[in-house]
C-alpha cells in the first residue's frame, strides 16, 4: 500500500449550496494523505467563506482566493500550489465516493501508468469504463491509434474529463500550463491529447466514483452562439497541440468529424429552428406500404421521425418512447410504451444508435406484449459532408 501525497485542486465559483458535500466527500477519502486546493475563483456568494471555515478545521485543506478568472484559472492556480507526487480534480458542485483516490492511487503506484481514468456517475446515469486494463503508448503509431479510438473518435471510451482521472504530478503540470485560459470549454480535451502524446502508459479503472452534477445554469453557454464559439475554440486548441507535435496530419480527419459532431450538437441544442439531421435510417425500401413506428425520442429518433414523415410511401402510425415525458416536441404527440399495444402497426423501428441498446429496448418491447417479428433495428447511417 502506498502513501505518497495526492493533491486535489478544486475549483470553486459560486456553489454555496454544493461546495459542502464535494469537501466533506473528499475528507471523507479512505486514502488520508491529501492535500486538498480549495480555488476560490472569485465567488461572490458564500462559497469562499465557507471554504475557510472548513479549512479552519482540517489542516489538509489550503485555501485560495483569486479574482475570477474562470475554471483554466483556477485550475493553474491550484496547479502551482500542488506538491504531491499525484494530482487529481473535483469540481466544486461534484462530488467522489469514499474509495475513489485509494483506487486510483494504488492503479498508478502498480502499473506505473502516468495517468489513471475510471467510471463516473453524470447524475443518475453510470458511464462505466469498459474493461480494467494497461495500455502502452510506446510510439507514435499507438498513440495515434489510442487518440483515434479512444479519445477522439465518434465512440471514444476515455472520456476527456479531468475530475475522472489521476496524474502524475509532473505531467499534469506540464500539459495542463499549455492550455489557454481563453478555452473555456474542451480545455480537458485538450489537456488529454499531451497527456497521452507525452504519456508512455495509461491505466483504465473499471468502477465509477465520481459523482458529476448537471446543473441547468452549467448548461446555458451551450445554448447560444458562444458555445459555437467555444467549439472552434477547442477545436482550434487541440489542431494547435498535434501541429506542435507532429500529429496533424495523421488525424486531420478525425479532427474534422470531431468538429462537424459538436457544431451539429450545439445547434441542435441553440433551437429546433436549426435542425440538422445526422442520423438516418437506411433501410428505406423495407417500409414501403407499410405502417410504421418509430421509437425513441433522442437524437436518432428525432431525425428518423423527420425523415420517415418525408416519405410518403409509408404512414407513420406512433413515435414513442419509454419516458415521453421526459421530451417537449411543440404539436407532437409522443407515445408510451405501454400505448403500443392498442395500436396496429408492421414494423417497430428501434431509433438508437448501438446494438446493445437495441438489444435490451427489443426485450422489453417482447415483455410488454410486442411481436418480436416486428421490431427492427439496423446501425443508423451518420450523414458527414462530403469535404469531411
Amino acid at each position: 500500500m502506498t502513501n505518497s501525497l495526492v493533491s486535489i485542486v478544486v475549483p470553486v465559483y459560486n456553489v454555496e449550496k454544493y461546495i459542502s458535500q464535494c469537501i466533506e466527500s473528499i475528507q471523507r477519502q479512505t486514502y488520508e494523505n491529501l492535500q486538498i486546493i480549495l480555488v476560490d475563483d472569485g465567488s461572490t456568494d458564500q462559497s469562499g467563506v465557507l471554504c475557510e471555515t472548513y479549512a479552519e478545521k482540517d489542516q489538509r485543506i489550503k485555501v485560495i482566493h483569486q479574482q475570477n478568472g474562470g475554471l483554466v484559472a483556477a485550475r493553474k492556480r491550484g496547479l502551482e500550489c500542488a506538491e504531491g507526487k499525484y494530482v487529481g480534480f473535483v469540481d466544486g458542485d461534484d462530488s467522489i465516493a469514499p474509495d475513489m483516490y485509494q483506487v486510483l492511487t494504488n492503479s498508478l503506484e502498480a502499473s506505473g501508468a502516468d495517468f489513471v481514468h475510471s467510471g463516473y456517475w453524470e447524475n443518475e446515469k453510470k458511464r462505466a469504463v469498459n474493461g480494467q486494463r494497461i495500455i502502452e503508448l510506446l510510439d507514435k503509431e499507438r498513440k495515434c491509434k489510442f487518440l483515434k479510438d479512444a479519445v477522439l473518435g465518434a465512440e471514444c471510451y476515455v472520456s476527456p474529463s479531468i475530475w475522472s482521472k489521476l496524474f502524475k504530478a509532473n505531467l499534469i503540470k506540464e500539459s495542463y500550463m499549455q492550455i489557454s485560459n481563453i478555452n473555456q470549454m474542451g480545455e480537458d480535451l485538450i489537456n488529454l491529447c499531451i497527456c497521452v502524446i507525452k504519456g508512455r502508459k495509461v491505466a483504465l479503472v473499471d468502477g465509477a466514483y465520481y459523482h458529476y452534477r448537471i446543473r441547468p445554469e452549467s448548461l446555458s453557454r451551450k445554448k447560444t452562439i458562444e458555445g459555437l464559439k467555444d467549439i472552434i475554440r477547442m477545436y482550434e486548441g487541440i489542431c494547435e497541440v498535434l501541429f506542435s507535435y507532429g500529429y496533424d496530419q495523421e488525424l486531420a480527419s478525425v479532427m474534422d468529424r470531431l468538429l462537424w459532431n459538436n457544431m451539429l450538437k450545439c445547434i441542435d441544442r441553440i433551437g429546433r429552428c436549426f435542425q440538422v439531421e445526422k442520423f438516418f435510417f437506411k433501410d428505406m425500401d423495407i417500409l414501403k406500404g407499410r405502417n410504421i413506428v418509430v421509437y425513441g425520442a433522442g437524437r436518432v429518433g428525432r431525425d428518423y421521425y423527420a425523415q420517415i414523415c418525408r416519405y410518403t410511401e409509408c404512414r407513420l402510425v406512433a413515435w414513442a418512447d419509454v419516458f415521453p415525458e421526459q421530451y417537449n416536441y411543440p404539436n407532437i404527440r409522443l407515445y408510451s410504451m405501454k400505448d403500443l399495444n392498442s395500436m396496429e402497426f408492421d414494423i417497430l423501428i428501434i431509433a438508437v444508435k448501438d446494438a446493445e441498446t437495441a438489444d435490451e429496448i427489443c426485450t422489453q418491447l417482447v415483455e410488454e406484449g410486442i411481436e418480436r417479428n416486428k421490431v427492427y433495428w439496423s446501425e443508423p447511417e451518420i450523414f458527414l459532408p462530403d469535404a469531411i
